[in-house]
């Protein structure tokens, strides 16, 4: 591996030391800044939380033993290639998501835009044991034969993108309240029902993968839509104006959103809105209206009722602790 590349050594026996399922899953966040030249990694045992840059955003990563991971591109793309198989690439677009085997082999992870955010959860092979049981070999032939083998892994061809419930979810896990035993137990709960929901209720049916099957420049038009209405949340997201993003026409537009993110596109820019107003009230401090306003809704009382209807309570109590 290269001296000057910044590198990642994952040491199992220290990453899944405090961990969770019996110290063989652990979680992580990876923040990288290349305006500054920084990459924060937090939660796992690096000497220094912060460390600089010196090859772009290029980091080599090496485990001393196969682990797999899931990542959650947050903020920014990522991409990940083992070095000893060059034509196997991982690539996770923002707002995607995707589970591949570190087989441990010298590899790189590639952060593609200047500033990234990442939600890691690492898992010994083992741990898939507790929850498939006997039946890994049925419900997922390709991840045994890879772990068998020792071989590149990745779950799906095309990343998937991250439902709204599942962003909610790992901002519980950040954001939990809880101390001590109690907040053990509750990430643990909470990510083993990402594990559960990923390696079984979306892993799809025959049926479902011939239905959501469209073009590779399809489905990057659809991601453009998609991070477009991200950053756009507070203007006005018209069905024309998104189609014309797309290089779609309206028609085509509505129906492929809805195959490949499964609901429609009113609904998902709904639930993107309630995920950034629960942000900006719960992380940054803003009062109801003020996240109401920056999320494109002129009249609180409006977004109440639209939260209310989204997310089943009131958003009067995201603040339950104060």
């Amino acid at each position: 591996m290269s001296k000057d590349a910044l590198k990642r050594k994952l040491n199992p026996k220290e990453l899944f030391q405090k961990g969770f399922l019996n110290n063989s899953l652990q979680y992580n966040v990876v923040e990288v800044n290349s305006d500054n030249n920084l990459a924060l990694i937090s939660n796992l045992n690096f000497k220094h939380e912060f460390t600089r840059l010196t090859q772009s955003s290029e980091i080599e990563i090496l485990t001393d033993e196969p682990v797999l991971k899931l990542h959650f591109s947050l903020e920014g793309t990522y991409a990940y290639q083992p070095l000893r198989h060059i034509a196997f690439k991982v690539q996770i677009p923002e707002n995607h998501c995707n589970i591949f085997y570190l087989t441990g082999t010298p590899g790189k992870e590639f952060y593609e835009t200047q500033t990234s955010k990442a939600f890691e959860v690492f898992l010994r092979p083992e741990v898939l044991s507790q929850i498939l049981g006997d039946k890994i070999g049925k419900t997922l032939p390709r991840l045994s034969e890879a772990l068998n083998n020792n071989s590149a892994y990745q779950h799906w061809d095309k990343s998937k993108f991250i439902p709204p419930h599942i962003r909610n979810k790992i901002m519980d896990i950040l954001l939990c309240p809880y101390q001590g035993r109690a907040w053990h137990k509750y990430v643990e709960s909470s990510l083993t029902v990402l594990l559960i929901d990923f390696f079984l209720k979306r892993e799809p049916n025959k049926s479902l993968e011939k239905r959501i099957q469209i073009p590779n420049a399809d489905y990057m038009a659809l991601v453009n839509v998609e991070n477009h209405v991200r950053q756009n949340l507070k203007h006005t997201l018209r069905i024309p104006d998104l189609a014309e993003v797309a290089g779609f026409n309206a028609t085509k537009l509505k129906r492929d959103f809805k195959k490949v993110y499964g609901v429609t596109i009113f609904k998902y820019i709904t639930s993107l809105r309630m995920e950034q107003a629960i942000k900006l009230i719960t992380e940054e401090g803003q009062s109801i209206a003020q996240a109401a306003y920056e999320v494109g809704f002129s009249h609180p009382q409006h977004f109440t009722t639209a939260f209310k209807r989204t997310m089943g309570y009131l958003p009067s109590q995201l603040k339950p602790y104060e």
